[in-house]
This record gives structure tokens, C-alpha cells and sequence, in this order.
């Protein structure tokens, strides 16, 4: 037989062996693949079949916190699973990110963030980047305060504003971490009345306002809503709101505007999960958060702590997060911070 018909014989047969091979090979991977498709869509489906964890950056008692615990139980009722809230504070927010990254994508592990999150990704030595976050619902918008012991000297936020010009540096301010949304928006204000103070930080705004309180500080930067025990007990007073009109159970402090500094900022506090959560996970939860956002107990809540209902679901909510990290960072970098 002539060779050359050999060898073109023996090369089908071997293409073939070989064509065979791979079919079978992609034939296994197809169904690998559609095994794991599945299995991913019946684990969303049947989401959740265990605890479900709200990891909080700021101690007891902060703002961040009590909003935590009041949506874990309601949350809890919806999917009828424990929902547990577990402090991670420490790294002004940094040790309770990394602590979502380093569990899996699976909706198991939540994060109630808040505006403050924008200031992390451009600190020094953060690994994790926007594009790390799956954010979930915004919940709610709460105005900023500055306060002061009972017995300060400043009755009104001009009051405070006159003596810092006139000291620089000299009045202690405390506030949530050394790097915050709060120390943000401190930092515009001082820069709009062009004073200078110095930020004292502390693990959220419990501290912050134990601190006040006990007079170990001249000011605190906190939110108005955070107050109102401690005022009402007659131990702090509010000089001052960021939001555009007076608060109704803070009638007697001013507006920024109020007082000359063209100035009107919020802070906001919604849930947040590591990115790459399936789809119809995102969706129960979503759905989910909006119901109890709905429930009379969650409104009686914001009535309470003087806070505005401010739902936005994950799309609106990433574009709030993207432009305020834009912000923030423009602003540290403008502040030399």
C-alpha cells in the first residue's frame, strides 16, 4: 500500500481519536458547568438556610449600631431566619470591610455601612476598592450636629465659630474615627468659616457623645438623632444642624445657613455585601429590606431618632456611593488628608 495513503489514514484515525476526546472533554465540562449553575440557583432559591450576619464598624450604642439592631429582628421576621449583629470595630471602619471580604459572596454576611465607607478606599494601606461592594439599600439620610456639654460656654454654632477663629487649634472636637464621613464634613465646615480645631476620634458615636457629655472635649460632631437622650437629661446641647431647615425636636439650634456657612449635608447608613452575591439573593434582599423599611416599627424608629426615610435600591444606591467616594476623595486631597 502506498505509504502516503498510510499516513493520511493513520492522521483521520488519529484526528478522530482525538476530536472524540475533546467532545467528551467539553461534554464533561458543560455539564460541570450547568451542574454548578444549578446548584447556585437552588442555593438562591432556597436563601436562607442558616444565620444570617450584620457586621457593624462602630461600638455599642453609635448610630450605625442601634440602626443595625432595630433591622435585624424585623429582617429576621421576613426571612425567617436569625439575623445577629456582630461588632468589628477598629481601622475607622477598615477591620469591619475586611471582615465582609473575607467571607464568601453568598448573602450570608452583610455590612451596615455608612457614608463614611466612602472614606476608606482612599486611605493608605486599604486593599479593597469600590468595585469589592455590592451595595443593597440605602436606608435612611440624618443630618450632622455639632453639640456641646450642658455647661459650654457656646450657645449658638457662631458662638463656637468666633472663639476658634480667635484660638486656632485650641477647641477639641470628637467624633466618629480618625477618618469619617463625620470628620468630612467637620473638616468643610471649618474650611467654610475658616477656623481651625482639632478632631479628636473615637470608636462611633457613642463615645463620641460619652465624651461630650463628660466634658473631655470642648465639641462633638454627631448627629442630631444620636442626641436626644443625653439632651433631654439636660448633660449636651445641639448648636448647630447641617440639614436645610431647623430639626422640629432640636427647635432652638440653628441651621448652618443659619448661622453664615453655606453648608447642607447628610449622613446616610443603608447594607452593603461583598461583591459577587447571586443575583436572586440581591433580589430577596432587597425585597426584604424594603418591607421593613415599611413597618410601623421601623418608622416609629426614625421618628424617634429624627431621621429621614431615604430608601434607594442597589442601583440608585451604587451611583450615591460612586460620586460621594469622587467627592471624598477630592476633598481629602484639597484638606492635605
Amino acid at each position: 500500500m502506498n505509504s502516503k495513503v498510510v499516513t493520511t489514514r493513520w492522521f483521520i484515525h488519529a484526528s478522530s481519536r482525538r476530536l472524540a476526546w475533546m467532545l467528551n472533554l467539553l461534554g464533561v465540562l458543560v455539564l460541570w458547568t450547568g451542574a454548578g449553575v444549578w446548584e447556585g440557583t437552588a442555593a438562591a432559591a432556597e436563601y436562607p438556610t442558616k444565620p444570617i450576619t450584620i457586621l457593624c464598624w462602630s461600638k455599642p450604642g453609635s448610630p450605625v449600631d442601634i440602626f443595625a439592631r432595630t433591622v435585624a429582628p424585623l429582617l429576621s421576621k421576613e426571612l425567617g431566619q436569625a439575623v445577629v449583629v456582630e461588632t468589628k470595630a477598629g481601622g475607622s471602619g477598615v477591620v469591619a470591610v475586611n471582615a465582609l471580604l473575607a467571607q464568601p459572596a453568598d448573602g450570608y454576611t452583610l455590612l451596615a455601612a455608612t457614608k463614611t465607607l466612602t472614606t476608606l478606599f482612599s486611605e493608605k494601606g486599604v486593599k479593597f476598592k469600590p468595585g469589592d461592594i455590592q451595595p443593597l439599600i440605602n436606608s435612611q439620610a440624618d443630618p450632622f450636629a455639632i453639640i456641646v456639654p450642658a455647661n459650654s460656654p457656646f450657645k449658638t454654632l457662631s458662638d463656637f465659630i468666633k472663639y476658634a477663629k480667635a484660638n486656632p487649634g485650641k477647641l477639641k472636637v470628637a467624633g466618629p474615627f480618625a477618618m469619617s464621613a463625620h470628620r468630612i464634613a467637620f473638616e468643610r465646615l471649618s474650611e467654610a468659616a475658616k477656623f481651625d480645631a482639632t478632631w479628636i476620634p473615637y470608636e462611633g458615636g457613642g463615645p463620641t457623645l460619652v465624651a461630650v457629655a463628660g466634658g473631655q472635649v470642648d465639641a462633638g460632631h454627631t448627629n442630631a438623632g444620636n442626641t436626644k437622650p443625653q439632651v433631654a437629661a439636660g448633660k449636651v446641647r445641639v448648636i448647630g444642624v447641617t440639614a436645610g431647615k431647623r430639626l422640629a425636636d432640636f427647635s432652638d439650634a440653628p441651621t448652618y445657613k443659619e448661622s453664615g456657612v453655606d453648608l447642607e449635608t447628610y449622613q446616610w447608613r443603608g447594607f452593603v455585601a461583598k461583591k459577587g452575591v447571586p443575583q436572586p439573593v440581591v433580589d430577596k434582599l432587597v425585597a426584604a429590606f424594603r418591607k421593613v423599611q415599611q413597618t410601623p416599627e421601623f418608622q416609629a424608629y426614625l421618628k424617634k431618632v429624627s431621621q429621614l426615610d431615604h430608601f434607594q435600591p442597589p442601583a440608585e444606591f451604587a451611583k450615591v456611593i460612586a460620586q460621594d467616594t469622587k467627592d471624598v476623595t477630592e476633598i481629602k486631597k484639597k484638606l492635605g488628608l
